[in-house]
Parts: structure tokens; sequence; C-alpha cells
């Protein structure tokens, strides 16, 4: 997690945070197979109920310093919350703006999901730039 927020912040400051983001979104949609199959098989998963995404979710390495909730809709759905979103209250802390995470998250999100299940689909609810209030910073529904 250390290491991700460093390369970011140095490609940042070096050169432009529109770089930084072009690098982290392709990041991103590398990262996410790599890491929802490794989750899959520490965790014994198979991927066949959607409550198995949740679980590998939970693994993500980013739950390490958020804090995430999750809520059963239905047997085939879900939704995540980021409650607590240390990344994001750091750059405000530092002067920054909210960094525009939807389309990292959405790339993110969506190549993990499908990684466990190609049947499993995510739709994001809210997520910055998008308004939110204090308490979610950002929201996604996934479903089969």
């Amino acid at each position: 997690m250390t290491v991700d927020g460093l390369w970011f912040l140095v490609v940042e400051n070096e050169f432009g945070v529109e770089a930084a983001k072009k690098v982290n979104l392709k990041v991103s949609e590398l990262m996410a197979p790599v890491m929802a199959k490794r989750i899959m098989k520490t965790l014994g998963l198979k991927g066949e109920k959607i409550q198995e995404l949740a679980k590998a979710l939970s693994f993500i390495v980013w739950a390490s310093i958020q804090k995430i909730e999750f809520k059963k809709l239905s047997k085939d759905s879900f939704l995540m919350r980021v409650v607590d979103c240390v990344p994001q209250k750091t750059r405000i802390r530092e002067g920054k703006e909210e960094f525009p995470c939807k389309p990292m998250g959405t790339v993110f999100l969506s190549n993990f999901a499908k990684t466990v299940n190609p049947k499993f689909k995510v739709e994001c609810l809210r997520c910055p730039p998008d308004p939110h209030p204090k308490n979610v910073w950002c929201e996604w529904k996934f479903y089969v």
C-alpha cells in the first residue's frame, strides 16, 4: 500500500496529476486480475457465488487501511462502501483536491469481479468526483 501511494505521489509531483492518473488506470487494469487470482487461490474460493466475491474483495490491499463495509442485498447482489478513505483524507490534509478515483475504481473492480466469475458485474453508485456524504466515499453494487 505504501509503494502504491509513493509511486503515485512521485509521478504526480514529477509529471502532473494527469500523467499519474493515466499510469494508475493502466496499473489498476493489470493488477486486478492478478490480485483476484491470488486471493481466490489463497482463500480456496471457487467464485461460484456472489458472496465469494464479497469475501475476496475484503482482502484487497486497500482494505488494510480503509474502512470498507459490505451489505448483502439479495442472494445475487451486495453493496460495497468505503466509509473511511485514508488516501483521500491524506490528499485533503496536504491541501490537494479529492482524487477522482471513479475511473480507476471502475476498471479495477470490473476486472476483479469478472476474474472471479465472468457473470459478476459492478455498478458505481458514487465515487469521487461524484458528490458524497462524509461517511461514504464510494459505493459499488455487485450483482449477477
